[in-house]
């Protein structure tokens, strides 16, 4: 008989559910699209209509596909996963065929632009917490190292190559980037119809229970009443907002206050920044794989100690140095601790929720991305006002923050060593 141990480290792709397998692949294309589009939209919309209105469009997008993430979460545990999927899907082909034909050689709208951006992100805010609360119905604990190392490693290809055709085609080529993409969601659309399979009412009915009826507010009232996820929630935030802060305060720092020379070659702050988006890009799509298959055989809490510890250590070099291979040796670091923490975290959230509610709890742990996200935006406001040595005081703080609380929560897992009902339900 293998142990976890075993389990883990020989653990394969084809092993793994088919909802996963294919999950996992229309998710990669789901990122796509929203990287080839989203991080663009922001200077289109900028030029088009003005910094003021673009940036109260943006977060209208926001807030709205959170409260439909909220509201899809409710009712994913109630009629099922596949039903609101395919929903959602159909509105993103909707939405990317009329931005197709918005900005087409016969048409130019910025309005139905607008209206259907809104739309696409709605779309997006019904899939997320749905799509991961079915990767939960149908793993093993043993599993779900690896399937969310997997995961890591897809969207962070996916925002790669998303950020690329979004360069390559946004300002010059949007019809024909749009076209690419519904098409991408059309076939994405069929697969979940004739592919993908239902997964709520089978664990339902594994565990011989229905989901418990209770009206929206009180699903959420007792989700954010829970004690273990609230601190599991404060963690994410502390953990997360470190990486808005790289983009935002860090980038700015760079900007302002490094020149070096790096073989020879003169080089900016904003070449820096780049440099250091380019390591932690690279080092995801060549070791993220074989790194989660080999950290696997490590406990949790050892994996998330090391982790934090490098992924605070690197943020924290980050918002001082001006040293050029010190700063390159920082983003190593970081996405080393990344590649640790991060799956270790989804494993921790998917171990905790209860069955009843998981894609409730999946919406709102998406809440915490964010809460960090804004936490990263006031970054930027503290920093114009502290020196970066204060900044760093101030990421140590935060990461630790973080470990701690996460530090807690694995201990009383280990302690408790309780298992729910349906964890190897496959």
């Amino acid at each position: 008989m293998t142990s976890g141990k075993e389990e883990k480290r020989l653990m394969k792709y084809a092993d793994l559910h088919p909802n996963i397998r294919i999950r996992i692949i229309t998710d990669f294309f789901t990122d796509l699209t929203q990287k080839s589009i989203i991080p663009f939209m922001a200077i289109y919309l900028s030029i088009q209509i003005g910094a003021g209105l673009a940036g109260l469009l943006l977060t209208v997008n926001i807030v709205a596909s959170m409260i439909v993430g909220l509201w899809a979460g409710y009712w994913s545990d109630r009629i099922g996963r596949k039903k609101l999927m395919v929903i959602a899907q159909t509105l993103q082909v909707v939405a990317l065929f009329c931005l197709a034909i918005a900005n087409s050689p016969w048409m130019d709208s910025i309005i139905v632009t607008c209206l259907m951006f809104l739309l696409s992100s709605l779309s997006s805010g019904i899939t997320v917490p749905i799509a991961n609360a079915m990767i939960v119905d149908v793993s093993s604990e043993h599993e779900r190292h690896y399937v969310y190392g997997l995961q890591y490693w897809t969207t962070n290809v996916a925002i790669t190559f998303g950020a690329l055709m979004g360069g390559l085609f946004f300002e010059s080529f949007r019809f024909l980037l749009f076209s690419l993409v519904c098409l991408e969601s059309l076939a994405t659309l069929f697969i979940l119809i004739f592919m993908i399979r239902e997964t709520m009412d089978k664990r339902a009915l594994d565990c011989g229970e229905a989901p418990i009826q209770k009206n929206i507010l009180k699903t959420y009232g007792a989700v954010f009443q829970d004690k273990r996820f609230m601190i599991f929630f404060t963690a994410t935030v502390l953990a997360v907002s470190l990486e808005f802060q790289l983009d935002k305060y860090i980038a700015v720092r760079l900007k302002n206050e490094f020149t070096a020379q790096l073989f020879g070659s003169d080089i900016s702050g904003l070449h820096m920044f780049s440099l250091i988006m380019v390591i932690n890009t690279v080092m995801v799509a060549l070791v993220a794989i074989p790194f989660t298959r080999w950290i696997g055989r490590f406990q949790s809490r050892s994996i998330m100690t090391v982790g934090m510890l490098l992924y605070t250590a690197g943020f924290t070099v980050l918002a001082f140095s001006n040293w050029a291979w010190l700063l390159i040796s920082s983003a190593i670091l970081l996405t080393i601790g990344e590649l640790m923490y991060a799956p270790v975290r989804q494993v921790m959230l998917a171990g905790m929720i209860p069955d009843s509610d998981r894609a409730a709890y999946m919406a709102a742990d998406g809440l915490s991305y964010n809460a960090a996200a804004l936490l990263g935006s006031l970054g930027l406001t503290i920093g114009a006002f502290l020196p970066s040595y204060a900044m760093a005081g101030l990421y140590i703080l935060m990461g630790l923050g973080a470990l701690v609380f996460f530090r807690m929560l694995l201990r009383k897992a280990e302690d408790q060593n309780q298992h729910l009902p349906c964890a190897d339900a496959s």
